[in-house]
């Protein structure tokens, strides 16, 4: 293994601090030795994401990416494990115990396809709903027919296929598969339901699509117009990142601007109007909470990061997806890590009870994308 190189790439560093640091939560709430489970996990972490792009396991990536049976079998063992423990995580609930997460998705995609107010009802731990509509009504099929946790293994394949499709090869599909489900976080939050991981997929597959948009068609507009919706609508924050991908579009000058900026603008727009008056009992109260959390001085930072990690992934933006892909995940990450962050200040630096840990997840497909499409570009397919 070249660890000279690897020392060197910063994919490998950011690979470490992205896809890890959502699970430092759980490492410090349930292992018996926080520290030294937190020093092992980062330090094994830099040793495969290295060996993965720098040593020995390139050619066995490589053969796993070629063959179809091992992709689906993974695919399968992921999900099969998410619906085994999912139903017992969700079972906590009765007894006033786990995340709500998945219960404001759930509950507001089930109201919102049976006709009822969907975002005006709290969670079992009488926390208002935090999803937008056209995001839940994209997840509602799940919801509906009791299969909501296959929503993390079915983002994952959906991940999986759009970076294959991009061009990765064998080896990026390999690592578009490996590298997200080696975290404590990712399964974290999987089993609880967050939606976290699959809000990223979403990110990164509008991205693939906007970058691949050379002319306009009515299956690439309305697939187009669907996934910006849905992603505009996931917090009431994202649909800067929505706009973030119009501005990468109009850099380089591709078809569907109007499109994809248009339906950030029309979510802010709507949910401004009509959620503004009950604020309290909308997804917009996370303006209010985030502004409790984090202060004057902490959304200042927040939005600073949120400013200039769009300017840096702007500038950087060429004809390339991966520097689509490593440009989405600068104007997630930075922000999304400020935020999150604040979160753990305003709880008195109290890192197990720090679920604000999780919002890095969102970033996590972003840099993987990025990062199998650069392997499969500059390093041999072949052992």
């Amino acid at each position: 293994m070249n660890w000279r190189r690897a020392l060197r790439d910063w994919r490998v560093w950011a690979l470490v601090f992205t896809v890890q640091s959502p699970g430092v939560r759980a490492i410090v709430r349930y292992a018996p030795d926080p520290a030294l489970v937190l020093a092992f996990v980062f330090i094994a972490a830099f040793v495969f994401y290295g060996a993965c792009l720098h040593g020995p396991l390139r050619p066995w990536l490589h053969r796993a990416g070629s063959r179809l049976g091992v992709v689906i079998a993974v695919l399968v063992a992921v999900a099969a494990l998410n619906v085994a423990v999912y139903p017992r995580v969700d079972a906590l609930k009765a007894e006033g115990r786990g995340s709500d997460e998945d219960d404001a998705l759930v509950t507001t995609a089930q109201r919102l396809v049976t006709g009822q107010r969907p975002v005006y009802v709290p969670t079992y731990l009488g926390n208002t709903p935090s999803v937008g509509l056209a995001w839940a009504a994209l997840v509602s099929p799940l919801a509906i027919t009791g299969t909501y946790a296959l929503l993390t293994p079915l983002a994952l394949a959906v991940f999986v296929w759009t970076v294959r499709r991009a061009g990765a090869g064998e080896t990026g599909t390999a690592l578009a598969l490996v590298l997200p489900v080696a975290s404590i976080g990712f399964w974290e939050l999987s089993v609880t339901g967050a939606d976290l991981f699959g809000i990223g997929v979403l990110f990164a597959a509008l991205t693939a699509l906007a970058w691949g948009w050379r002319a306009p068609t009515a299956g690439t507009s309305s697939a187009a117009l669907v996934l910006a919706f849905a992603a505009a609508s996931a917090r009431v924050a994202f649909a800067w990142v929505v706009a973030s991908i119009a501005l990468f579009m109009w850099r380089t000058r591709r078809a569907g601007i109007a499109i994809v900026a248009g339906a950030a603008v029309a979510t802010v727009a709507a949910e401004a109007w009509f959620w503004w008056p009950d604020i309290d009992r909308t997804p917009l109260y996370l303006i209010s909470k985030l502004a409790g959390q984090l202060g004057a001085a902490g959304i200042t930072l927040a939005v600073a990061a949120a400013v200039g990690s769009t300017a840096w992934a702007a500038v950087r933006i060429d004809d390339s997806v991966e520097r689509w892909w490593s440009g989405l995940w600068i104007l997630l990450v930075l922000p999304l890590a400020a935020v999150s962050i604040g979160a753990l200040g305003a709880l008195g630096w109290q890192i197990a009870n720090w679920q604000a840990a999780g919002y890095v997840e969102v970033a996590v497909p972003a840099l993987v994308a990025s990062v199998a499409i650069h392997a499969a570009r500059h390093t041999p397919e072949t052992p």
